[in-house]
This record gives structure tokens, sequence and C-alpha cells, in this order.
């Protein structure tokens, strides 16, 4: 209990100065400066809605109009449903008008889900990883002050999936098969929020042989061993294997129901390829076109800024889960693998290749557990990362209210 109530004052402090900060950029970006491409923020007038508005584009404007009208257009299935049916409810409750009541949708349950992710990754840090209170406050710090942690705040589907994750990665630590079932469930739900839930698989494989196969695993009574009942054993690892079952099952439904509603149930896919631009490719191809557009041209333009940032924090997580591979346990460091292969996988297949992974990246959070383990015996870190981070972040999210391009 006690555990659980530092979280959440550790979390609220972190969760307030970076929402406030945020607020103070959105009024800078709307009201002081002016948003880029002004006639495409629909209802433009002055105050509160109008720096809310500056958050209504790319992403967010996508899952707000699936929201409204459904797969009207065949283009917008490859946004899964999950993240758009919540935007709904809430916009429900908020008068349904469109498109205020979608946006703030959007932003009050991004953050709500946001702010509870942060209370879970505290627990996870203090009960799982065995982490001190200043390394576990610690990870809360560098996970809401990365670079790319606006996207916690802008109604993306970032919030929900980190912590669907998170809850799947608490539940787990446990060996009682009701928790296992219920990770199943968040695991149906992770999988209509977004394709990359299939890295979920990871840490259900990983801790399912640690706690019901490795001889003195804890999910084994003695009464299950060999010289106790067989078939009592092989039921309760069965039972325990099934529910990891449901994210490819949801994955395979969902599938289904596009392959009746548009004749093809790998739509999704050709979509993410012929409109969004983005197509399967080995995980090294897209640095090619990123760095030599770096090298060859000119330094000072937009493009080069955004490639500059996509290659740099691309690199750098790969970078810090490379050198703290062993420092994380077994099933974290394969679920950080799988996601930026996966990720990785999927570049842009033109212009800007590496465009959104910075993004993705963020979701291996095991790369916020390992800086925070570092800076136990490097404390400068603290400065170092603050530094760094912490002024892209407010710069990336003024970028953003403005209308131009981050991730």
């Amino acid at each position: 209990m006690g555990t659980l109530r530092s979280a959440w004052k550790e979390a609220a402090w972190v969760f307030g100065l970076s929402r406030l900060l945020l607020l103070l950029v959105t009024y800078v970006g709307g009201v002081l400066l002016r948003p880029k491409n002004m006639a495409s923020i629909p209802c433009v007038n002055n105050g509160l809605r109008f720096c809310l508005l500056g958050w209504y584009h790319w992403d967010a404007d996508a899952f707000g109009r699936v929201a409204h009208v459904g797969y009207r257009s065949v283009a917008d299935v490859a946004f899964f449903p999950f993240w758009p049916w919540l935007i709904r409810l809430g916009a429900a409750a908020l008068g349904n008008r469109f498109p205020l009541s979608f946006l703030l949708s959007e932003l009050l349950l991004a953050n709500l889900f946001f702010f509870a992710s942060l209370i879970l990754l505290y627990l996870l840090a203090r009960e799982a990883l065995d982490f001190d209170p200043a390394q576990a406050r610690k990870v809360l710090w560098y996970l809401t002050f990365y670079a790319y942690a606006i996207f916690f705040f802008a109604g993306y589907s970032e919030s929900l999936f980190l912590l669907l994750t998170l809850a799947i990665f608490l539940l787990l630590q446990g060996t009682a098969l009701w928790r296992w079932w219920m990770a199943g469930l968040l695991g149906c739900l992770a999988a209509l929020t977004r394709s990359t839930a299939v890295v979920l698989l990871v840490p259900f494989l990983f801790f399912y042989v640690e706690r019901f196969w490795r001889a003195g695993s804890p999910g084994l009574a003695p009464s299950q061993t060999v010289e106790g009942r067989p078939w009592s054993l092989w039921l309760r690892r069965l039972s325990a294997a099934l529910p990891a079952l449901l994210i490819p099952a949801t994955l395979a439904a969902y599938m289904l129901y596009l392959g009746v509603r548009f004749g093809d149930p790998f739509v999704y896919s050709r979509m993410e390829r012929t409109v969004w631009g983005r197509e399967f490719a080995l995980p090294w191809v897209a640095f090619g076109p990123a760095l030599g557009a770096l090298l060859s041209g000119p330094l000072h333009t937009e493009m080069a800024v955004r490639n500059l940032m996509d290659v740099l924090f691309t690199l750098l997580p790969l970078v810090v889960l490379v050198i703290g591979w062993r420092q994380m346990p077994v099933a974290y460091r394969f679920f950080s693998l799988g996601l930026a292969l996966f990720a990785l996988c999927f570049p842009l297949n033109a212009g800007e290749t590496l465009a959104s992974q910075p993004r993705y990246m963020m979701m291996a959070f095991p790369l916020f557990l390992v800086l925070a383990r570092w800076s136990k015996r490097f404390p400068s870190l603290d400065l170092v990362y603050g530094g760094f981070c912490a002024p892209l972040f407010a710069i990336n999210a003024l970028l953003f209210t403005l209308h131009y391009w981050v991730a």
C-alpha cells in the first residue's frame, strides 16, 4: 500500500509539471505565434479553443475522423479501432460536437492513460525490478521529459498502448492464472490498438517459461512436480499458455472484419504501403537514405533537421539498449529488441525514411529503466539528460502546435 501511495505521489509531480509546461507551450504556439498552414485548422478563433486545435492534426486528426464517421475511407483502416472507440465514447460524454469534443476527448484520455502509465511504471520498477525509490522516480522523469514524449499528450494511441503494455508486464510477474488471463484480455485490447501488439507475445513467452517450466518455478507447487500429479502440472501449464493466443486471435478477428467489409483481410497492410508509404524492408535499409540525405544535402533546411533528429533518436535508444542489454531481465531485453525490429522493418519507402521511428522507439520502455540504473553510477547523467532532452521536449511541442512535422 505504501508503494502505491508513493507511485501516485511521484507520478502526480512529474505529470503535473510536464503538463503545465505543455500548456504554456500550447499558449505560446497558439496565441503569441501563428501556426503554419492556418487554413488547415478547422473553426479557428481566439482563446483556448484555438490553442487546443494546434494539437489536432496528422494522426490525431485521423483518429478523430475514424471516431466520428468510422472507416468511411478505406485508407483509415491502418488506424486500429480501439483508440477511436474510446475517443467516440469520450466525445459523446462531452457533447459530441465535431471537432472540439473529439479533440478534448483525445487529449483528456491520452493524458489520463499516461498518468496511469506513470503509476504502473513506478510500481514495476519498485516491486518487480527492485529499484530504490530514487531510481524509480528517475524512470518517470526520464520518460516524461523524453524529447518525443509530447505524443503522450497529443491524441495519439501511444499513451493507451504504453498503459496496456505496462499492465501486462505487471500482471505477468505473478503466477496466479487469473493474472495471466487478465494479461491476455489486455493483450486483446492492445491488438485492437496497433499492430505492434504482436510483440507482446515476447514477454508472455519468456515469463511463461520462467514461471511454469523451469525447475523450482514459483508457479509450480510441490504437488505439481513429476513426483506429484503430472496431469495437474500439464493442465496448469496449458491454462497459463492459452491467454497469449488471444493476441493473434484478436488480430485475426480484425483481419476477418476487414475481409468482410472491404473484401481483403490484408487491406490495412496495403493501405500502409500505398497511402502512408510504409512497407516491409530489412531493419537497416532505412538508415542508408537518411544518412545519405544528411551527408550530401544542405544542413540548413527543414528536411535536414528532421532527418538529423530521426537518425539521432533512432540510434540513441538502440545504443542504450545494446549497452544495457545485460542490465535488464530477459523478457525486457527481447521485448525491446522485438519492438525495435518491428518498427525498423516498416520505414517510409521514400523521402524521410526514418520518419516516426523516434516515436516508435520511445515505446521500448526498458530504455528508461536502463538510464535510471546508469544514473546511480553516474549522477551527472541527470544533468546531461535533462539539459539535452527537456529543451527538445519543449521545442518539439512548440513545433507540433505550429503544425511543423514532428516524428
